[in-house]
């Protein structure tokens, strides 16, 4: 018996970078390790999102370098969410499912710049961006109940909220009719 697999093709860098005004969403660079194991360090990112075990300067490059390497495995798109030149977070993609069409969104974003909406603005760009320009259908996010912060994150970003789960998609797919019922 032949088991039929579809294949995730390589995640394509954002071209041009997206950008609101404030907001731009660019890949890591190697002098942002710093700002990533201090983001990793954070109580709040590495409850809410996967931190590996080694969370140093040095285990940050490893994972910036990393980089070319999951994009085109089409494993996951991980761009800084940078404001006035400083990293104030991520935001990203990843959970690709070629046979639903669908990709995961996530993101955090550091102590010091939360609570300004920038978490809103990253999640809908790349949302927006990977619904019009990579082949799938929707974006979702998993937004633990536990966590009503994320949610209005997804909810202000323009994902809608699937029955009573903690599942929410891209309202671009909505309008496109491809949301499950």
């Amino acid at each position: 018996m032949t088991t039929r697999t579809t294949a995730v093709p390589a995640i394509p860098l954002p071209d041009p970078a997206l950008a609101d005004g404030e907001v731009l969403l660019r890949p890591w660079r190697p002098a942002d390790a710093g700002a990533l194991a201090r983001a990793w360090a954070d109580d709040e990112v590495a409850r809410w999102t996967g931190v590996p075990e080694r969370t140093d300067r040095a285990a940050a490059l490893r994972w910036i370098a990393g980089d070319a390497d999951r994009r085109a495995r089409g494993l996951a798109l991980d761009l800084v969410v940078e404001v006035a030149g400083a990293v104030a977070g991520e935001v990203g993609l990843s959970g690709f499912d070629a046979g639903s069409r669908t990709v995961e969104v996530g993101w955090w974003v550091a102590p010091s710049h939360r609570g300004r909406g920038l978490a809103t603005r990253a999640a809908g760009l790349v949302a927006a961006w990977a619904v019009a320009e990579l082949s799938v259908d929707m974006a979702i996010a998993r937004c633990d109940p536990a966590n009503p912060a994320s949610g209005a994150v997804a909810r202000a970003a323009g994902f809608i909220r699937l029955d009573d789960t903690e599942v929410w998609a891209f309202a671009g797919a909505e309008r496109r009719g491809t949301v499950p019922t």
